[in-house]
């Protein structure tokens, strides 16, 4: 039977003119009506008009970066790179700007595939079971980047974060540390995960094995920073130095600590993960875990590229490209006897 415009709004709850305002582009809807929509023509194969087919010609040239945060330079720069290389192969890039809003994320996946755009990026997005059946429906390509899926492969490109937590967390070791705690990033994140489990390893392959005490969940702000560096502060921890999972939130600890009157690296060494303007910028230059998003963001955009001028880009078996991260040595780590 073929589908049609009817039956396509029965589908969406909503009424065939909508439906059909919706496919002609020739006015605006509710985005959650749009989403119904949406789902309901990937979930038929519908066919839309000539008039809608003209519109998704220039679609396909349309690019979608999906972002989660773009608070920090690492993801700013993630994003520069990608749009760069696809500028150079006269694609265009568009930014949503999803605030970590699943249902946000999902709308503009479905979005961006059911009008035929050339591909999809989803930057710093966190995985879920609603994000993984919504890749499901995609028939647009899709890539990850600062991002991998645990539960399904798919195409990434991200910094290897658990050999850089581990080669922060052995670095303070090395220094002559012993008593360190981890300031870690969001639980839900692979990438915080991943840095806290190589901060663990780190410390157990020395025989250092760290308690549950010594390790705290931050939310990747400076104010996780500074609700640490006031438990250091009152003395309620013992410790000689931090690694923390990114750059705010070691400056947040950074400078509480200072204007405490506490010393940088004489008092506390602190380590931290990104190597942002934020690092070199503090009370003391931080030695960081360095890595360089924007190149990531080029080689994001020329995966991406690839995929979407293959001939069969749907079954094309997925690549994952990991790059490594080195330590870039500030003032803001003691090497004790």
């Amino acid at each position: 039977m073929k589908t049609t415009v009817r039956m396509i709004a029965k589908m969406a709850n909503t009424s065939a003119a909508t439906v059909s305002r919706y496919l002609s582009g020739a006015g605006s809807v509710n985005p959650k009506t749009a989403k119904r929509i949406d789902e309901a023509v990937l979930e038929t194969g519908y066919t839309v008009k000539s008039g809608r087919e003209r519109i998704s010609t220039e679609l396909s040239k349309m690019v979608m970066v999906i972002s989660s945060d773009l608070s920090s330079q690492v993801f700013i720069d993630y994003y520069l790179g990608i749009n760069d290389y696809l500028r150079s192969k006269d694609y265009h890039c568009v930014e949503s700007y999803s605030n970590f809003d699943v249902d946000r994320i999902i709308g503009d996946l479905l979005y961006a595939s059911a009008n035929r755009f050339g591909g999809v990026v989803l930057l710093n997005i966190s995985e879920s079971p609603e994000l993984i059946a919504a890749l499901k429906k995609t028939t647009c390509p899709v890539i990850f980047v600062n991002r991998f899926l645990r539960s399904a492969e798919v195409d990434t490109v991200c910094v290897d974060n658990y050999q850089g937590g581990y080669a922060a967390t052995k670095y303070l070791i090395d220094a002559g540390h012993k008593k360190i705690i981890h300031l870690s990033g969001i639980t839900t994140s692979v990438v915080s995960q991943d840095r806290l489990l190589g901060f663990y390893d780190a410390m157990m392959d020395a025989k250092l094995a760290p308690e549950d005490k010594n390790i705290f969940n931050g939310d990747l702000t400076e104010d996780s920073g500074i609700r640490l560096g006031k438990k250091l502060i009152d003395g309620s921890l013992d410790c000689t130095a931090i690694f923390v999972a990114n750059d705010k939130m070691a400056v947040g600890l950074a400078n509480y600590l200072h204007t405490h009157g506490k010393r940088i690296p004489e008092d506390y060494s602190i380590i931290s993960f990104d190597t942002t303007p934020l690092a070199k910028n503090a009370c003391v230059r931080l030695t960081t875990v360095s890595f360089n998003s924007y190149n990531m963001g080029l080689a994001a955009g020329e995966m991406l590229y690839n995929k979407m001028t293959a001939a069969d880009p749907i079954n094309m078996v997925p690549k994952k490209l990991v790059y490594p991260a080195a330590i870039d040595e500030g003032d803001s780590v003691s090497f004790r006897k």
